[in-house]
């Protein structure tokens, strides 16, 4: 009988996630606008979630602790671009004031310091009275907002569910990269 109990619940979660995948999730109306980022010119931010299997999250800070993260944030990418993750950063200065005002010492923290190739935002808020629009959504999603730099959000492009991941979380980590790697395709 707990067999089939267990069977049972099985099959309504993955019939859940399908109705879910099928109707789609809908970009919200304050996502629908282009943000600048460090590299790459205007990202679209509808087209460039809904053009992902995966997207991670992260709240970035150039001058804090938990900046080195950023070379395992780029390993993750590097490993699992190819299945359809796609990492975004988000720069803010809510936490300790440890963002710069000028892009251009952000993007050489990124880019010189850690060799990110991933797509990062000119410098934001989540803490403030208009927040960004990207974290917002997985921080309402996944009913945590960030508590400090380098939290880390998986969020599912087909359903719009979110699993929140804290600072301590390192991009290598076991739970983090299980929750990438259950929204791609299996190789």
């Amino acid at each position: 009988m707990r067999q089939l109990s267990v069977l049972l619940f099985i099959l309504i979660a993955i019939s859940s996630r399908s109705q879910a995948a099928e109707k789609g999730w809908q970009c919200p109306d304050d996502l629908k606008q282009s943000r600048p980022t460090l590299e790459a010119g205007d990202l679209n931010l509808c087209d460039t979630v809904k053009s992902a299997k995966a997207i991670l999250v992260v709240n970035t800070a150039s001058m804090c602790g938990f900046t080195p993260q950023f070379e395992g944030l780029e390993a993750l990418y590097q490993e699992f671009k190819e299945q359809g993750l796609l990492v975004l950063g988000v720069p803010t200065a809510d936490f300790g004031g440890q963002e710069y005002e000028k892009a251009e010492k952000t993007a050489k923290v990124c880019h010189a310091n850690y060799g990110v190739s991933f797509p990062v935002f000119h410098k934001s808020c989540i803490r403030c009275d208009k927040p960004d629009p990207l974290l917002k959504l997985v921080a309402d999603a996944s009913g945590t907002p960030p508590k400090w730099n380098f939290y880390k959000y998986v969020f599912d492009p087909a359903t719009g569910e979110t699993e929140s991941f804290s600072s301590m979380t390192t991009p290598d980590s076991k739970s983090l990269r299980a929750a990438v790697s259950k929204l791609l395709p299996s190789e």
